[in-house]
């Protein structure tokens, strides 16, 4: 959880299909933005009766190096509240465009859209993917993006009754006319 009086929490995009967002013990979580370019979401957790939430710290930049100790939290394969420990292999893993911190931390199904901590418990990525025919080779969207996403979070508001959720559209700046001067 990000904001503890708020409840708005990141996750990830793809977990978040056709607009809503499915958990065994939370229901009615609120999806506020979406980007499905980082494939990031931001959620509204309602108040839990028997669960406190807690707040986690955000790393101050992406400055980890490869080697450094890392470990992701999350429910892989329904095995809920897991720990699983690696390092970063590369901080600059480029995919499609897209940078992503490489981790030899275990990412299975359940464990994307989880935090990547690092050794000092503060999160440097969100953890969203793994290649399947490799051993050790888990991704995780950098903490950049992810501050990127909530600084500008109004930008990315959802809609469910727009077809363009999580896109704000701008107009093309004009172009100035040329004017001669004699």
């Amino acid at each position: 959880v990000v904001e503890k009086e708020t409840r708005i929490a990141v996750t990830i995009f793809h977990r978040t299909a056709n607009g809503e967002f499915q958990r065994r013990q939370i229901k009615d979580v609120e999806i506020l933005a979406l980007n499905p370019f980082f494939d990031l979401a931001l959620l509204r957790i309602p108040q839990q009766k028997d669960f406190a939430f807690r707040t986690v710290y955000l790393a101050e930049n992406d400055q980890q190096r490869e080697g450094e100790e890392v470990f992701a939290i999350g429910n892989p394969l329904g095995l809920e509240r897991s720990v699983s420990r690696g390092i970063v292999s590369t901080r600059n893993r480029n995919m499609q465009g897209i940078v992503y911190i490489q981790t030899t931390t275990q990412i299975n199904p359940g464990n994307s859209g989880g935090p990547l901590f690092n050794s000092r418990g503060e999160v440097i990525g969100v953890t969203n993917m793994k290649l399947i025919l490799g051993e050790g080779l888990g991704f995780a969207i950098p903490i950049t993006y992810v501050k990127h996403f909530l600084d500008n979070r109004d930008a990315f508001a959802f809609d469910k009754t727009s077809p363009n959720t999580g896109y704000r559209y701008f107009d093309a700046p004009r172009r100035k006319t040329a004017v001669s001067e004699k």
